[in-house]
């Protein structure tokens, strides 16, 4: 036995001294009496409790961050097509290889912005990615300070980073090693470039600096430096293959990581307080022995396993269970203490009598530490959303179940719903950046002009033909109209996911100021 609150039995000390010389040789029973039950009400506060077996608990679930650098040197081709290109592959290859972990994505160049936050879907998070268009990102330096400042403000306990970056130039390395040691940043860095380096061009033309010089962009040195300061991990992204060390390497941190061994304590608190009431009342009440059971009955902890009204309840509930007598057993189950095992078993009974939404309401309300009870309630929440006709929030239960381990009944359940039930594709085509939209504006009205000018010409010239042709020209307009229609909701259908210009305003926040920025 130990007690979780030891500094407490600090104040035995000088109530032994009060015994020895006021309390000892004292005739009054009631006094004594009192004093006795001060000192197991101390007890009581002190905690007393029993040590559990220490549990191993293993979680197959991961959080990972993904940052990729968008600056202008990432178009550079001496990895091909382009380092950015290349890195993009590398990125979707990881989140294939390590489907049940949650990843946020940014991309960064001078500013950092969120473009997927924590999701397992690794349909999700490419959508993400490939939405954005590095020819709409004016800004066009790397800066990790701002990159690690932004990370470091994620809720994770443990930041796992891995950044896929051709390093940039000129970093701070120790303001970034003090982010990532007060934030528990642990970067793995992807250097996604040659050490021969490639010149940079812009509108086919090869950029040269203020000296003539040509500008050759290449790793930067002090991105090795950066791992070693931070103990993290560097690779270089000569190929595809560099993705299998670095999957290597983030599943043998997880298993040094989540191996996490897990005191549990059962308290026994409830004894001398019970005592210390019971003898209170001995010494303040002519009834001092009722008045003590009744209390004893009246503090003992309100578990299933301890309070004797519990056991009736769940006697019958069990019974009318047995029985198909659903209701009744609910109302047995309700008139428990609340614990994890009668919300559960509330929770169950209402899936099975065809009261989805009340078993979600019950399953949200379970906190447990258990992680098989903890898949158990995911699958049973993810049963209850396809019944409701809730179809992605099923497949989000159903992954977040998977996430705990092997599970077959919901990893078949989440191939049926993805194939009955396939996720739609929001068409955001028309949110376009402002300088974008404003030139496809200046050229559409420019083609209506041209179109008009045209239209009126040929109607001076072939005025007879029209009022020829007028009786059976309406029914081919309306067919072309028709057919014009169909091809445009064809086209929209097809249309990939694209960023909103606010998107874009972040990162290219500051972007005047940047002088040089290759």
């Amino acid at each position: 036995m130990l007690f979780l609150n030891l500094w407490v039995i600090l104040a035995l000390i000088p109530l032994y001294l009060i015994y020895r010389q006021q309390i000892q040789n004292s005739d009054s029973r009631s006094i004594k009496l009192l004093f006795f039950s001060l000192i197991f009400m101390i007890f009581a506060i002190a905690r007393p409790a029993l040590q559990n077996t220490l549990q191993k608990q293993k979680f197959s679930s991961q959080d990972y961050i993904i940052a990729l650098d968008a600056s202008y040197s990432m178009q550079a081709d001496d990895i091909k097509p382009t380092r950015y290109i290349a890195a993009k592959k590398a990125i979707q290859k990881l989140l294939k290889m390590r489907p049940k972990d949650r990843f946020t994505l940014f991309v960064f160049t001078s500013n950092a912005l969120l473009i997927s936050p924590p999701t397992t879907d690794t349909a999700l998070s490419m959508l993400a990615l490939n939405a954005i268009n590095p020819e709409y990102i004016l800004t066009k330096s790397t800066n990790l300070s701002n990159l690690f400042t932004t990370v470091a403000k994620l809720p994770m306990q443990v930041k796992k980073l891995i950044v896929f970056s051709d390093g940039g130039d000129g970093h701070n390395l120790q303001k970034l090693q003090t982010i990532s040691k007060y934030s528990s940043i642990k970067p793995y860095l992807v250097a996604t470039a040659t050490k021969k380096g490639a010149a940079l061009k812009k509108d086919n033309h090869f950029i040269k600096d203020a000296h003539s010089s040509l500008v050759i962009s290449k790793i930067n040195p002090s991105f090795k430096e950066l791992a070693n300061l931070t103990k993290g991990k560097y690779y270089e992204l000569n190929s595809l293959d560099i993705i299998d060390t670095l999957a290597k390497d983030l599943e043998e941190d997880a298993k040094t990581e989540l191996n996490i061994e897990v005191k549990t304590y059962k308290e026994l608190y409830y004894i001398p307080l019970s005592i210390a009431v019971v003898l209170f009342f001995l010494a303040v009440t002519k009834f001092g022995a009722l008045f003590g059971i009744l209390s004893f009955l009246l503090i003992s902890p309100p578990h299933s396993d301890a309070f004797f009204l519990d056991f009736y309840h769940l006697h019958k509930a069990k019974e009318f269970q047995k029985a198909k007598l659903y209701k009744k057993a609910l109302t047995e189950y309700q008139a428990l203490t609340p614990s994890v095992q009668s919300y559960y078993n509330i929770a169950t009974l209402y899936y099975q009598i065809g009261e989805n939404r009340d078993a979600l309401k019950y399953y949200t309300q379970i906190q447990t530490t258990d992680p098989k009870l903890k898949q158990a309630i995911l699958y049973n929440m993810g049963n209850c959303s396809a019944r409701i006709k809730k179809y992605e929030r099923s497949k989000r239960f159903y992954r977040q179940a998977l996430a705990f381990g092997k599970d077959n009944d919901a990893l078949y359940n989440l191939t049926l719903l993805k194939k009955l039930h396939p996720k739609k594709v929001t068409d955001v085509s028309a949110m376009m950046p402002k300088e974008q939209s404003y030139q496809e504006a200046k050229n559409h009205q420019k083609t209506s002009k041209e179109e008009k000018n045209s239209n009126n010409s040929s109607s001076r010239s072939g005025s007879n033909q029209q009022s020829q042709e007028s009786s059976h020209g309406s029914g081919s307009q309306k067919k072309k109209k028709r057919q014009a229609l169909k091809h445009s909701q064809t086209k929209n259908k097809s249309t990939n996911y694209k960023l909103g210009y606010k998107a874009y305003e972040k990162i290219n926040k500051g972007y005047s100021n940047e002088k040089e920025p290759w």
